[in-house]
């Protein structure tokens, strides 16, 4: 049954973008381009006893612009983070897409979320949790290069001895790695990071990495990063065990990106930036920022 389940989602992605192409690509007189980037992670089954509760931050922004008769560009972020105290279960998930269609128009949507948590471990024990990830990259446009697409992710978890850090200060901590993960001064103790990144003008890139105490007991990857349409998707599941001979404080951080990208025709000249710059500043459509713990979606058209 797992295993049907796990087709059926990827089937389910492999195959929407090809229905939301089908409707934005009706008029071949006209510039139409599409992007999404998808990523999701889950940690469940924490062995650790939480010293705090979760803290979480998520945040998505869209930003649009669209020039010309019959030109416009449609944007969507559904930005999701969910913590459990009771059973310990961590999860940040994201769907950004744009599409844009006309003879000048950009848009933008990208997304970010922290989650933070906080463990004691006795003497003599083992620290151990289970986590699966999935990133969903695709792009298309019709001529290249006018137009140009962009999707991004980048999915990680973080894991840092903070034993040495006083209980006085540990809590503002805490808080700080929320608005900025990397202002921890140490080097992670246990790491799993997937990023991707595909382009229609190039720069196509797939990259993983995990410390020795991750292993990685499933995998998926299917990639074509070739002509006017570029897709690909990767999973991995797997399990982090570490045992800890000293009484140990811990710290987990788990950040989830997504960026996605539509442009025609593709700025040539530093002026012309400027000016693309300075309209987009004045039509800046739909930042939001989602509450803790909550759900955040939202859809915003701009059209000239």
């Amino acid at each position: 049954m797992k295993q049907y389940l796990r087709f059926a989602k990827r089937f389910r992605l492999l195959f929407t973008p090809l229905v939301a192409t089908s409707v934005l690509f009706t008029s071949p007189c006209q510039a139409a381009t599409f992007a999404f980037s998808d990523g999701e992670l889950s940690l469940t089954d924490f062995n650790g006893i939480l010293s705090t509760e979760f803290n979480s931050r998520n945040h998505g922004e869209t930003e649009g612009l669209a020039m010309g008769k019959n030109s416009f560009v449609s944007l969507e972020n559904y930005l999701t983070v969910e913590t459990s105290n009771s059973p310990l279960r961590a999860f940040t998930d994201v769907a950004s897409t744009v599409s844009g269609e006309g003879i000048n128009y950009t848009g933008l949507v990208q997304s970010d979320s922290e989650i933070v948590a906080n463990f004691d471990i006795d003497a003599g024990k083992t620290f151990s949790f289970n986590f699966s990830s999935f990133l969903n990259l695709g792009t298309q446009i019709d001529a290249s290069p006018v137009e140009n697409a962009q999707a991004k992710g980048d999915i990680a978890f973080y894991l840092f001895d903070t034993s040495d850090i006083p209980e006085e200060t540990l809590s503002d901590l805490l808080i700080d790695l929320l608005d900025n993960p990397d202002s921890i001064n140490k080097s992670p103790l246990s790491f799993f990071s997937l990023v991707g990144n595909i382009n229609t003008l190039g720069n196509d890139y797939l990259n993983y990495q995990n410390s020795s105490d991750i292993t990685l007991t499933e995998n998926y990857k299917k990639t074509d990063v070739e002509g006017n349409e570029e897709h690909t998707l990767v999973e991995y599941e797997g399990f982090f065990q570490r045992y800890f001979e000293k009484q140990a404080n811990l710290t987990l951080i788990v950040t989830r990106r997504s960026q996605a990208r539509v442009t025609a025709p593709e700025p040539s000249t530093s002026l012309a930036l400027l000016l693309f710059l300075g309209l987009l500043a004045i039509v800046h459509k739909g930042r939001s920022r989602a509450k803790k713990l909550k759900d955040s979606s939202g859809i915003i058209v701009v059209k000239l």
